[in-house]
């Protein structure tokens, strides 16, 4: 069973390896605002990359924060793409939009609950 936790994180730190490559090369080939949307990314990638390497090393509280550091920065992505969603909708009276909030925003509640407030002791995988 180690050795194919082993595989398994060498496997994740090429991809998000990869993916940090990508993202690299498309955040200094793009403008201004454009960055600001490859930034979330940039910050998951990172964290997923440097939480397979802990987890690799057996570093369990290293793995742990880069864990963490994922999660946040993919939730502040996520509700800051539904607030954006919502001022667009009211700026321009385009208010189909709000659908999409009202059914996405109980999804995204849930799993940060689920995420953050896990009333089990046991780690989320």
């Amino acid at each position: 069973m180690k050795k194919m936790q082993t595989i398994i994180s060498i496997r994740k730190i090429i991809m998000s390896l990869i993916a940090l490559i990508i993202l690299m090369w498309a955040f200094f080939q793009n403008a201004t605002w454009a960055k600001i949307i490859i930034i979330p990314f940039l910050v998951c990638s990172f964290a997923m990359l440097c939480e397979n390497l802990f987890l690799l090393l057996n570093k369990k509280k290293l793995s742990n924060i880069f864990k963490y550091i994922f999660r946040i920065s993919f939730f502040v992505y996520v509700f800051g793409f539904l607030a954006y969603m919502v001022y667009y909708s009211f700026a321009y009276k385009s208010y189909s939009f709000l659908i999409g909030v009202v059914i996405f925003l109980p999804f995204v509640i849930y799993f940060f609950k689920k995420s953050f407030f896990n009333k089990d002791n046991k780690p989320q995988g």
